[in-house]
């Protein structure tokens, strides 16, 4: 254990030793699905934090099928819930707004008086717990980390470390009696989008080949396999793909590095519209990109994909369904360190995944 480490843990362990000492308002779960009828789900995380929460909003939806379920999450994230069949309304809350914008978002989201407050976090921070304390809910769901079950009523058991996230996310649902089959996740497109998409790609001059998606992004670093591989890998693909390369607004320079260095040519889409993205990422044959929000994006639309997983934790994060393939240097003893700088400075758990690699994982999918 770093220092690092051992100074975070005695923080969350003090902090949930005087959380504790306040006066928990425990109280019993109605037994019948119509007395929680304004549900309030909070999930103020990342793209892919989002797309791995959408089996338990078909969960939630399902148990309790006459309710309305509002969803709260950060403004570029919302788009991905849009059409979606279990979800009655997105509510919009940007963590890092002024201090006022946020209290009027909280005095609006107490309006609508929830039966029922859902926190799937599991993370030591206490920002979403507080909200749904604030909320006004008289049932407040989640779990007990660093004394954040001081702002719920009824807490979930934490999982063990093998668990993927869905699991995670789902485990929150248990003390609300939700114990079934674990739905995949899901994002739901219209046909306009998958035709606007198709369109767009014939003007560009996509002739109907296999298309081969490429998205080099990702939060940190360390998760980031490199330029020059991504350009290596596409440009020996091409004699069986089309190629496009994907990215939002701070991937622009990255997508055209590897666009420049491939020989025949790709075309590029950099947006930041989460919904064009999936629009178009839904005519690709496969994805490869690194472990972050888009690998989930496509997994969630059923589209194959190789991935390169460096210092995530495993069981964690790995994509689900059909056609996922995963490269990962298990053998490295610093693997799955969790850190978004490499301790060693050498990102080698990313740089020992060779484009050979990547193209023999591709091409049986393919």
């Amino acid at each position: 254990m770093t220092a690092r480490q051992r100074i975070k843990k005695l923080y969350l362990r003090s902090r949930g030793a005087v959380l504790r000492v306040l006066p928990a308002s425990r109280g019993c779960i109605p037994a019948g699905g119509d007395a929680l009828r304004r549900i309030l789900l909070i999930r103020l995380d990342r793209v892919g934090d989002v797309v791995l929460t959408t089996p338990a909003i078909e969960a939630l939806k399902t148990r309790f099928p006459r309710a309305e379920l509002t969803v709260l999450l950060r403004p570029q994230a919302a788009a991905l819930l849009e059409n979606n069949p279990h979800v009655d309304r997105c509510v919009v809350l940007d963590p890092g707004a002024p201090a006022v914008e946020r209290a009027r978002a909280l005095r609006e989201l107490r309006r609508r008086r929830f039966d029922l407050a859902v926190d799937p976090c599991v993370d030591w921070k206490l920002a979403t717990a507080v909200i749904a304390w604030a909320s006004g809910a008289r049932v407040r769901v989640g779990y007990p980390c660093g004394g954040r079950e001081a702002f719920f009523t009824a807490v979930a058991e934490l999982p063990d470390g093998n668990a993927h996230m869905t699991d995670v996310i789902l485990g929150t649902l248990k003390p609300l009696g939700i114990h079934g089959p674990k739905p995949q996740p899901r994002l739901y497109l219209t046909a306009e989008e998958r035709n606007r998409a198709a369109g767009w790609l014939a003007r560009q001059g996509y002739g109907g080949r296999p298309l081969l998606g490429i998205h080099p992004g990702a939060f940190y670093e360390t998760q980031r396999w490199p330029a020059g591989n991504y350009a290596t890998l596409a440009g020996g693909l091409q004699a069986r793909f089309d190629v496009i390369l994907f990215g939002g607004p701070a991937d622009a320079g990255v997508v055209e590095r590897i666009r420049s260095g491939i020989t025949g040519g790709a075309l590029a889409a950099v947006t930041p519209d989460i919904r064009w993205f999936a629009a178009l990422l839904s005519c690709c044959r496969l994805l490869v990109c690194n472990n972050s929000g888009p690998l989930h994006m496509a997994a969630a639309l059923g589209i194959p994909t190789v991935s390169f997983m460096g210092p995530t934790e495993k069981p964690l994060w790995l994509p689900l369904g059909e056609g996922q393939v995963v490269l990962r240097m298990d053998g490295l003893s610093c693997i799955g360190c969790n850190r978004g700088v490499c301790p060693s400075g050498t990102l080698e758990c990313m740089w020992r995944i060779t484009p050979d690699m990547a193209a023999e994982a591709v091409l049986r999918l393919a």
